[in-house]
């Protein structure tokens, strides 16, 4: 585990000279007052600074992802890199037996490339990653640590975890603006429509939604939010600092697979995940002189049949700083 880790962080960093800015995020359900379900997620990332026109993308991969954009005419173009960890609990985790009809427990670790198009109107994303999920992602020694440290209740099931598999995965947002106003104080408030969808054996998803959002020369920051995993826009050079932009997202959708909940165990599980999806997320995000933090509650509806919580929550702070 801690050679895999420790290959993603050179890769993540090896071309850090490009890097227009960092960002750490941190998710969690203690928020929500939960510790089962989606339990956390730990990321680290940078975006490259946005280009005009036909400027750098910096790698051969950076190249090739650009062109399975659609044309924009007038685009901020930019590229970055994140590794990941996330984490996937039963409700209750200090059970010592396998819980056949409740989520299996999951970590996964990821390394993440994409490439996006900002423009005042519409912005185009793309992401394509590599990962590992289940023991080798060193998601149980982590979790343990953590409750170890803040003395919570110490996850006893680890050991009927889903078993180790490589992943690939492909995901693709478009964000298209149905609306913005000028509003008091300066500022504007907007309205706007996205499609956000993933392909590959860790999950594969279609979904639709719309985002509202509040705060000073939207224009220039268009785009920049995703309802992709991790994923935050360079947009520190184009908002002035002690500026705040607050925000709502809401989406619903069809999940086709999930390796979360389908992935090899080591007992006969029947849990059935929940092809009807659904979501929300608000959110506030202050600027300061060369960096930027985000709150942000997250919901989301069960994701198998059997769990008897129709509502799950979790809680995301991220830190960006520019270099």
């Amino acid at each position: 585990m801690f050679k895999i880790s420790f290959l993603y962080l050179a890769l993540l960093f090896i071309p850090y000279s490009y890097a227009g800015q960092f960002h750490f995020q941190l998710e969690n359900d203690v928020a929500f007052g939960e510790d089962g379900n989606y339990s956390n997620g730990m990321i680290l990332g940078w975006e490259s600074k946005p280009v005009l026109g036909h400027g750098d993308l910096g790698s051969f991969l950076g190249q090739w992802q650009n062109k399975l954009l659609l044309p924009q005419s007038y685009a901020e173009k930019a590229w970055g890199l994140k590794i990941s960890q996330r984490m996937w609990t039963p409700n209750e985790i200090k059970i010592t037996e396998p819980q056949p009809y409740e989520r299996p427990y999951a970590g996964f670790l990821e390394l993440e490339h994409h490439t996006a198009f900002y423009s005042s109107e519409l912005a185009q994303k793309n992401w394509l990653s590599i990962g590992i999920i289940g023991p080798a992602s060193g998601t149980e020694q982590l979790q343990g640590a953590i409750h170890k440290l803040i003395g919570a209740s110490t996850p006893e099931g680890w050991a009927y975890q889903v078993e180790n598999k490589a992943t690939f995965q492909l995901g693709y947002e478009i964000d298209y603006l149905l609306l913005r106003k000028a509003a008091p104080f300066n500022s504007e408030w907007e309205v706007s429509t996205f499609s956000h969808n993933t392909l590959g054996n860790f999950r594969s998803d279609l979904n639709v939604g719309l985002t509202l959002r509040w705060g000073m020369e939207l224009e220039k920051t268009f785009g920049r939010l995703s309802s992709h995993f991790g994923h935050a826009g360079n947009e520190l050079s184009q908002v002035k600092p002690h500026s705040v932009t607050v925000y709502t997202r809401m989406q619903i959708g069809y999940r086709f697979n999930d390796l979360t909940i389908d992935g090899n165990l080591p007992y006969d599980s029947k849990v059935e995940f929940n092809h009807q999806q659904a979501s929300a997320v608000v959110g506030a995000i202050y600027y300061y002189s060369g960096g930027a933090v985000t709150w942000s509650y997250n919901f989301y509806n069960k994701e198998y049949l059997t769990d008897h919580k129709e509502w799950h929550g979790y809680g995301l702070l991220q830190f960006r700083w520019a270099m």
